[in-house]
């Protein structure tokens, strides 16, 4: 009999924590009619550089809330923003650029948020590491090729 293992999934009723992803912030026009707020994160996949600029792929979270607090809902997107690359005394790092993301059938307004040069480019030791098989170059023997 095949067995298929799972991860467990993150119990939605429990409190994010920063090592979610990169925090981001928006707004939509509630059901109710008023501003709703929504607030969340990126859990980031890649970031793409292609000749029509820079782009950030990965899972948008959010959490609908109308103004006065009550939860409207809670929805992932996987989706492809548009990004500029910013110059600073760190180094570049990435700003998304606004977007409308669609939650739960809603339009919402992503504001404009940074990405740590960290989370997007990884220091050339955990590269290194990432990419280092155990056994990689050696032959049926042990012999180098």
């Amino acid at each position: 009999m095949t067995v298929i293992a799972f991860r467990p999934r993150r119990n939605p009723e429990a409190p994010t924590s920063e090592g979610d992803g990169i925090p981001l912030t928006g707004t939509f026009r509630s059901p109710r009619g008023d501003e709703g707020v929504m607030t969340g994160h990126l859990r980031l996949q890649r970031l793409v550089l292609a000749p029509r600029g820079a782009f950030v792929t990965g899972v948008f979270t959010g959490e609908l809330r109308e103004p006065d607090g009550t939860v409207v809902g809670r929805e992932s997107r996987r989706t492809t923003a548009p990004a500029d690359l910013v110059r600073d005394e760190l180094g570049l790092h990435p700003v998304v650029r606004p977007l409308e993301l669609d939650l739960m059938g809603l339009v919402v307004h992503v504001h404009s948020f940074a990405i740590e040069p960290g989370k997007v480019f990884p220091s050339a030791r955990s590269a290194a590491r990432r990419n280092v098989r155990p056994g990689a170059g050696r032959a049926r023997g042990g012999e180098l090729r």
